[in-house]
């Protein structure tokens, strides 16, 4: 089954949200970050790749700006 994770900027940051930095994040997820924001209609992962794991615990990334996190 697949999952697909997308990350959208945000100009605003709410105070209780979880942040994640991209150097804290697990390889996975650091290799999907500029695919995710160069290419996100084709950012379609297998739940056996992790990678939505990967971001699980964080609202926002902080890459070049803040990107929202979802999966779905």
């Amino acid at each position: 089954m697949s999952q697909r994770v997308t990350l959208e900027p945000v100009d605003e940051i709410p105070n209780d949200c979880r942040i994640c930095h991209y150097d804290e994040l697990e390889a996975e997820a650091k290799a999907q970050v500029p695919l995710l924001i160069d290419a996100p209609a084709e950012a379609e992962t297998d739940d056996a790749d992790g990678v939505a794991d990967a971001f699980e615990g964080c609202d926002l990334v902080k890459y070049t700006e803040y990107y929202a996190v979802s999966a779905d």
